[in-house]
């Protein structure tokens, strides 16, 4: 997939996942998908929209994304810590850091020349592969993607049960 392709699905998917969370009510906001809730997903993000573009500097200097490290462990350090970091409730204050840092990201990936963004610099992917921007990209708007997938299913069960008969 082209940079081109790749950032308009990227932006699709940002996009649609701050539609959705702001169509959740503030107990929806807050109640528990199984292991996190709306907000630890967006807080998730907003981590993750830094740590990519982070990584992506790196990949570009030939070292591995230092995220990697907590990779076999399903990232499970990483994402405890940035979701303790960004532990507000305020779901408007947590979407401005959203898509703050959203913009750095997209502002950074849009000066990465074209050559480089499916470009091998050296550096191995934990799963096997090259650590490429665009496998970053691909990852962290799969990543938009599901979560968004996740909570409208929450929201769908939620509602059906408010409507069933007692």
């Amino acid at each position: 997939m082209s940079k081109t392709d790749q950032l308009v699905q990227f932006d699709l998917a940002c996009d649609h996942f701050v539609r959705l969370v702001e169509t959740l009510s503030p107990e929806q906001f807050l109640t528990s998908l199984g292991d996190w809730t709306p907000r630890d997903i967006v807080a998730h993000l907003v981590g993750w929209n830094r740590n990519v573009l982070v990584g992506c500097q790196q990949i570009q200097s030939g070292l591995q994304p230092f995220y990697h490290l907590d990779g076999p462990n399903d990232y499970r350090i990483l994402n405890a810590e940035i979701v303790a970091r960004f532990n507000s409730t305020d779901r408007p204050a947590l979407l401005r850091e959203l898509s703050k840092g959203r913009d750095l990201l997209v502002s950074y990936l849009e000066g990465v020349d074209e050559h480089e963004w499916n470009k091998d610099f050296g550096v191995e992917h934990y799963r096997g592969g090259a650590a490429t921007i665009a496998r970053a990209i691909e990852s962290l708007t799969t990543d938009y993607v599901n979560h968004a997938d996740e909570i409208a299913r929450q929201a769908i069960q939620l509602k059906s049960e408010q409507i069933k008969p007692t």
